[in-house]
């Protein structure tokens, strides 16, 4: 699936997981964590270079940083997580602004219970960019 555009936000150990699962179910995507721990993270980073803590190709770095931070780029699906394992939820918002919620029940860690506890997740994704959102 060439072209599609993820952020993800939430906490928990969902949010943890999916990730190296997205890896290997959309390989051609990119993935943008806009989690608050790595926004902070970042709005740190752009700190340091405005306090001139950084050296110039660290302070280079952090005027990107604030600009990706003011322009965070459009895209096809937000996944946000919540929750433990064993029962947490993912919410689908598709760009045109169709949302699904979805209860995550894992009960393993291997491959195959990971895939089958974020099956409707991925097709609510998929349905997000292939169909428009018309069916998420």
């Amino acid at each position: 699936m060439i072209g599609l555009s993820i952020a993800i936000t939430g906490e928990g150990q969902l949010f943890q997981i999916w990730p190296s699962h997205a890896g290997k179910k959309f390989p051609a995507a990119t993935i943008y964590d806009r989690s608050a721990k790595v926004t902070a993270f970042r709005q740190a980073e752009v700190n340091l270079g405005k306090e001139g803590h950084l050296d110039a190709a660290g302070q280079a770095s952090a005027k990107r940083t604030a600009w990706n931070l003011a322009n965070p780029p459009a895209v096809d699906v937000t996944l946000s997580f919540k929750g433990p394992v064993q029962n947490g939820t993912v919410k689908v918002k598709c760009k045109n602004g169709v949302e699904k919620v979805f209860q995550v029940r894992l009960q393993a860690l291997d491959d195959k219970s990971i895939q089958q506890a974020f099956a409707q997740v991925d097709a609510a994704i998929t349905n997000c960019k292939i169909r428009g959102a018309r069916v998420c």
